[in-house]
C-alpha cells in the first residue's frame, strides 16, 4: 500500500540535448565537450559531486598521454600493439585506436591544465614523468592529474549546463523504436522521481564494480562502495552485450604495517620501478631467482599469476602476499611520496626492513562488445564513455578522458540532426514502481541490503582463494549468486521506510546492480579455459596464444536467460597471428611451485612445513626483545 507522504508522484523532468549518467573523469570530460560543441548537458551523479566513487579520488596520477608523440598512424599502431600485449591480447584493436587519436584533437594535457591540474615539465617542454618505464613509449608520460580541480572547473561559468547529485539513475529510458530517450532518477535526498529526457545518452558511471571479497588486511579491492557497476547491470538487462567480465585489473597497493606506504615506491606492474631482487615470497627467494629463465617484461597479468600462484602453492606471506625490502625506496621513489626518515621524525615510527605487499583489485566490469569509433552502443543514442577496452588496460587518460571526449562527439552530433525521442509514461511508471517498492514493501524474513552485497562479495571471492576458481568452483559460485538473486533480492529491505536520506534504500539499488556484474564475470570466467589477464583458472593454469586470444561476450537476452560466447577479438590493426608472439605466456600458475609439486609429488601445502628463511631472519629480533 502506497504511503500517503510518499513522494513518488511528484515527478521532476528534465530536458536537455545530452544526459550524461555519472559524474567521475568520463562524465565531466563528456559534459564539458558537449557544451564546448553548443549542446545542452545534464550530469546526474549519484554522490556529492566531485566526491562520489572514484571521482573523490584526490591523487595525483595519470597523465598517459600522446599529446607530445607524432601525430601518424604508425605511432599509434606501434602503441596499440604495446597495449595489446600488455593487455595479454585482449584489447578492442579498432576502438582503442580512436581513443588514441582522440588525444591529438583533445590535447589532455592542456586540458588538465585549464582544468587545475598543473605538471612538471622537461627542458623540452614535454611532461616530466614519475612512472615513466620507456620514454619512447608514448603513453607513458606519466603526472599528476587532480579531479576534483576539475569537478570545480565544471560548476564554473556554466561550462556544464545543469549537475545533479545525490540522484541515482535507477534505469534508462527507451523509445518505442528501441533508442535511447533519458532516465529514471531518485533524489537520495527528498525521495523524489526525476524523468530526465535527451537526445543521446552518455553511460559513465565507471568500469569497477566492487565484487571482491575480503583479505586479512581490509577490503580486497581499492574501488569504493559506490563502484557497483550500475551503468554495467543497467546495459545488461537491456541485452547489451558486455565483453570479457572476468577480467579484473590488480596492484600490489595494501602494505603492512599499515601507514608505511607513502615511504616507498608502489609495486610496479613490470618491476622496473621495484627491483626484482628487492622482492621475495615468504621463504625469502627473491622473485629475481624465480624469473631467471623467464620473459624480461613481467606484464600486469603475469605480475599477478606470479603472486596468485604462489598463493595457490602455498609460497605468500600471512595475507597473500609478499615481502619487499625496504630498501628499494631511494631506487623506486614513484611520485612524492613522504620519505622514511619524515615517518619517523614525525610520528616517531622506525619500518621494518621487510614490508609485507598484498594484491588489491580494481575490479573492472568489462565494457560492451560492440562500440562505434564514437563510442555509441548497439542501442541507438546510447553512449559508452570510460571503456576499458582490453580488461587490464583501465588507464584514466585513455579510458576515462578520452572516452568521454569522443562519446561526447558522437552525442553532440546526434543531437544536432534529431529530437527527443516520446517514451511511454507506463514505462516510467514501471520503472519507478520497482524504485520505490524496497521501501514500501513489508517481506517476510527482510534482510539488509548491505548483507546482500557481502553475500554477493564472499560467495564470488572467497578470502583463501580470491580468484583461484576451477569450473566446478564457478559453477558453485554461479548456483549460489542465483539463489541469492531468487531468496535475497526480493526480501531486501532498508528498515528505514523514510524516503530522505535513505542510505539502506541506495544500497538495495546497488546490491542488485552489484549480482548482475558478478554473475556476468562468472559465465565469463566459465569461457575463459586458461589463465589470461588477471583471469586464474586452477584447472588452465597457463596463457595459452593458440586459443586464448578472443574474447569473452556475455549477454542477457528477452527472456531474461544469460547467453555467452568465445568471440573473435578485434585485431584489425594487428593480425592475432602476430600478436601471438608478443604475447608472453612462459609464467603460469604452476610456473613458481616447488619442483615436487610440478611433478605431482606433493601437495602444495605439504611442501613449506618446516622452518622458513623469513623466520630464520626474524627471530634474532624477537629472542633480542
Amino acid at each position: 500500500m502506497e504511503k500517503n507522504c510518499s513522494p513518488r508522484r511528484q515527478i521532476q523532468y528534465h530536458d536537455c540535448d545530452v544526459l550524461v549518467i555519472g559524474g567521475g573523469i568520463a562524465g565531466m570530460e563528456a559534459a564539458l565537450r558537449v557544451v564546448e560543441l553548443g549542446k545542452t548537458a545534464i550530469i546526474v551523479d549519484k554522490g556529492v559531486f566531485g566526491h562520489s566513487g572514484t571521482s573523490g579520488m584526490n591523487w595525483g596520477h595519470t597523465y598517459q598521454s600522446m599529446e607530445f608523440a607524432p601525430d601518424d598512424d604508425e605511432t599509434i599502431a606501434n602503441t596499440v600493439a604495446v597495449m595489446d600485449m600488455v593487455c595479454e591480447g585482449l584489447l578492442n584493436q579498432p576502438y582503442f585506436y580512436h581513443l588514441l587519436k582522440a588525444h591529438k584533437e583533445e590535447k589532455i594535457i592542456a586540458k588538465g591544465l585549464k582544468y587545475g591540474s598543473i605538471p612538471l615539465y622537461n627542458e623540452d617542454g614535454t611532461v616530466l614523468s614519475h612512472n615513466e618505464v620507456n620514454p619512447a613509449f608514448p603513453v607513458t608520460h606519466d603526472q599528476g592529474f587532480w579531479p576534483r580541480m576539475m569537478a570545480q572547473w565544471c560548476q564554473r561559468n556554466g561550462n556544464v549546463t545543469e549537475i545533479i547529485d545525490n540522484t541515482y539513475v535507477v534505469d534508462f529510458l527507451l523509445s518505442p523504436e528501441g533508442r535511447a530517450a533519458g532516465a529514471v532518477a531518485i533524489d537520495l535526498v527528498q525521495g523524489t522521481p526525476h524523468v530526465f529526457r535527451s537526445k543521446a545518452t552518455i553511460m559513465a558511471t565507471g568500469s569497477y564494480c566492487w565484487i571482491t571479497g575480503w583479505n586479512g588486511m581490509g577490503a580486497e579491492s581499492m574501488a569504493g562502495k559506490e563502484n557497483t557497476g550500475d551503468g554495467i547491470a543497467m546495459l545488461l538487462r537491456h541485452g547489451v552485450a558486455m565483453a570479457d567480465m572476468e577480467q579484473f585489473c590488480g596492484d600490489a597497493s595494501q602494505w603492512t604495517p599499515a601507514g608505511v606506504r607513502q615511504t616507498m615506491g608502489n609495486f610496479n606492474f613490470d618491476g622496473s620501478q621495484t627491483p626484482k631482487d628487492k622482492i621475495y615470497d615468504k621463504d625469502m627467494v627473491p622473485w629475481s631467482k624465480l624469473l631467471e629463465g623467464h620473459t624480461p617484461l613481467v606484464n600486469m597479468g603475469g605480475t599477478m599469476r606470479i603472486f596468485y600462484g604462489l598463493r595457490k602453492n602455498g609460497r605468500t606471506t600471512e595475507n597473500g602476499g609478499c615481502y619487499i625490502d625496504k630498501a628499494c625506496a631511494p631506487e623506486a621513489p614513484r611520485y612524492f611520496r613522504r620519505t622514511e626518515e619524515r615517518q619517523k621524525e614525525l610520528l616517531g615510527y622506525d619500518m621494518p626492513q621487510y614490508v609485507e605487499v598484498v594484491p588489491e583489485t580494481w575490479d573492472s566490469a568489462g565494457c560492451p562488445r560492440e562500440l562505434s569509433d564514437v563510442s555509441e552502443t548497439v542501442i541507438p543514442g546510447m553512449f559508452f564513455a570510460g571503456a576499458a577496452p582490453g580488461g587490464v588496460g583501465g588507464m584514466t587518460q585513455v579510458a576515462a578522458q578520452s572516452g568521454g571526449w569522443i562519446a561526447a562527439n558522437g552525442a553532440a552530433k546526434l543531437a544536432s540532426r534529431t529530437k527527443i525521442p516520446a517514451v511511454s509514461q507506463e514505462e516510467i511508471e514501471r520503472i519507478l514502481d520497482k524504485a520505490y517498492r524496497y521501501v514500501e514493501r513489508k517481506p517476510e524474513r527482510p534482510i539488509r541490503a548491505h548483507k546482500v552485497m557481502r553475500k554477493i562479495q564472499q560467495t564470488y571471492w572467497d578470502r583463501e582463494n580470491g580468484p583461484l576458481k576451477d569450473e566446478k568452483r564457478i559453477l558453485e559460485i554461479i548456483e549460489g549468486l542465483n539463489r541469492i538473486k531468487d531468496e535475497d533480492i526480493p526480501r531486501m529491505w532498508p528498515a528505514d521506510d523514510s524516503y530522505h536520506m535513505n542510505c539502506g534504500w541506495r544500497d538495495c539499488f546497488e546490491a542488485e546492480n552489484m549480482l548482475y556484474c558478478a554473475l556476468g564475470a562468472s559465465y565469463a570466467g566459465l569461457l575463459r579455459k586458461e589463465s589470461r589477464g588477471f583471469h586464474m583458472r586452477t584447472d588452465y593454469p597457463n596463457p595459452d596464444n593458440s586459443v586464448g586470444l578472443k574474447n569473452t561476450v556475455v549477454k542477457i537476452n528477452e527472456n531474461g536467460e544469460w547467453e555467452s560466447e568465445f568471440a573473435p577479438k578485434f585485431d584489425q590493426l594487428i593480425p592475432s597471428a602476430v600478436l601471438a608472439r608478443m604475447v608472453p605466456t612462459d609464467i603460469g600458475l604452476d610456473t613458481f611451485a616447488p619442483e615436487e609439486v610440478r611433478e605431482g609429488k606433493a601437495d602444495p601445502e605439504e611442501a613449506h612445513n618446516g622452518k622458513t628463511q623469513v623466520e630464520a631472519i626474524f627471530a634474532p629480533e624477537e629472542k633480542g626483545e
